[in-house]
C-alpha cells in the first residue's frame, strides 16, 4: 500500500503522512483505530505492546482485496470469475 493511499483511508495529506512515518506523532485514537485495521494489526502492535500476528497466506495487497471483494459476490459470478482466472493463470504458466 502507497503512502498516498493510506493518508487517504485517515483522511490527511500524502505530505503528512510521510512525516509521520519520519518523525514521532501523537495519534488521535479514531486514526490509530484506522491504521490497525488497514494493516489488519492490533492497536497495541502499533504501538509495540504486541508481536505481530501470523500473515494469512494468499494473495498479497491488491490481489488480497480483489479476491476479498470477489469472495462476496455470488458463488455463480464467483465462478465465472475464478474460471477466467484460472485461464488466465494455466496460460501464463505455459509461458514460463
Amino acid at each position: 500500500m502507497t503512502q498516498a493511499q493510506v493518508a487517504e483511508h485517515l483522511g490527511i495529506s500524502a505530505r503528512a503522512y510521510a512525516f509521520w512515518e519520519r518523525d514521532p506523532v501523537a495519534l488521535k485514537a479514531d486514526q490509530l483505530a484506522t491504521l490497525a485495521q488497514l494493516f489488519e494489526v492490533s492497536a497495541d502492535y502499533l504501538i509495540g505492546q504486541e508481536s505481530p500476528r501470523q500473515r494469512k497466506s494468499g494473495p498479497v495487497g491488491r490481489a488480497r482485496q480483489a479476491f476479498e471483494k470477489v469472495g462476496k459476490l455470488p458463488r455463480a459470478q464467483q465462478n465465472k470469475i475464478i474460471e477466467v482466472v484460472e485461464a488466465y493463470v494455466n496460460q501464463y504458466s505455459k509461458k514460463s
